[in-house]
């Protein structure tokens, strides 16, 4: 019985020896063998992670960071993602750690075609790796300003000045980035949002001295001295220093004994008009509407008499112009 005992003993202490022999034998040809994981290495031999080789900073691609290098400090105890094929896998990162040597010390096996891409905000960065990546970016690039124009109907026609300095700002434009098979393909503009530019301002003159045939008063500006602008439908503008309301007539040459010259001399024309001379001087230029608006005569100049107080007196080309504008409440702006 004693005897039994012992030769079990031997058996077993020999049974015990042949397995740790194939075990060392197994985990020498593991080792060895091609496309063994550094993780798996590292569970069967002791081997430590980072031992394996660090990734080269070519292959790290950091969202972005135009021109800054992607193998960055991801600084202490920043919560770390790592997404590799359909693993996901979490670490903490330690001071003055770059990524390729957080990637080195938990043993993550990066392939020949792989690139890492990491996004990093303040306390947290997530590291995706892969072949292919298809991704965006906003950068900000210059913008020159415009320039916008405005009217000043103070200012003479044609004639310009400067409101306002342009200021030169940025655009925040978005790139589609595209990876394939571990190498770069393309980087496209695809949307260019606002400028913050500050556009010239450019004021432009309106002011004219004469009307164009046929313009109309759009809107009348005075001044408390009594004077004021009137801005024209056609967009002139005109400045005039008074205003008065008188009555308005109209006459025509071979009626009443009217001739063709007038008490100045000249030819009687559309524009010409009678004047008595003690209340609005010869040689006047006027603007003339009716009060209501219904009627604008346009330009006036005084080059004849025949007329008293406050009546003027438009000449007109035909004898029924006259008779159907009849005698009407009227406003003369007179023109510098």
């Amino acid at each position: 019985m004693i005897e039994t005992k012992r030769q079990g003993g031997r058996w077993s202490s020999r049974l015990w020896q042949a397995l740790f022999v194939m075990a060392l034998v197994a985990t020498v040809l593991f080792e060895t063998a091609p496309g063994a994981s550094a993780n798996t290495i590292g569970l069967l031999t002791g081997r430590r992670a980072d031992a394996m080789e660090r990734v080269d900073a070519s292959r790290i691609l950091l969202m972005n960071a135009e021109g800054e290098s992607a193998d960055i400090v991801l600084g202490a105890d920043k919560k770390v993602t790592i997404r590799h094929d359909d693993a996901v896998r979490y670490a903490t990162s330690r001071a003055d750690e770059h990524v390729s040597e957080l990637l080195q010390r938990e043993g993550v096996d990066v392939g020949e075609l792989e690139l890492i891409r990491v996004s990093v905000s303040e306390t947290e960065a997530q590291l995706d790796i892969g072949s292919n990546f298809t991704y965006y970016e906003v950068e900000a690039v210059p913008a020159e300003y415009g320039t916008e124009y405005t009217t000043d109907y103070t200012l003479a026609k044609g004639e310009t000045r400067v409101v306002r300095e342009g200021v030169p700002g940025t655009r925040d434009v978005t790139y589609e980035v595209v990876y394939a098979d571990g190498e770069f393909v393309s980087r496209q503009a695809i949307y260019e949002g606002e400028s913050n530019a500050v556009p010239e301002l450019v004021a432009v003159g309106t002011l004219v001295s004469w009307a164009q045939d046929g313009d109309t008063i759009a809107e009348v500006v005075k001044n408390e001295d009594g004077s004021g602008y009137l801005l024209m439908n056609s967009g002139d503008s005109m400045h005039f220093s008074r205003t008065m309301d008188v009555k308005c007539t109209a006459y025509t040459t071979g009626y009443d004994s009217v001739g063709t010259i007038t008490y100045t001399g000249t030819t009687v024309h559309t524009g010409v008009v009678a004047v008595d001379k003690s209340v609005i001087p010869l040689g006047s230029t006027m603007f003339i509407t009716t009060a209501n608006g219904d009627f604008t005569y346009g330009m006036g100049h005084a080059e004849d008499t025949g007329v008293h107080g406050k009546v003027v007196d438009l000449y007109m080309n035909t004898y029924n112009e006259c008779m159907n504008f009849g005698r009407r409440s009227s406003i003369l702006y007179f023109i510098d």
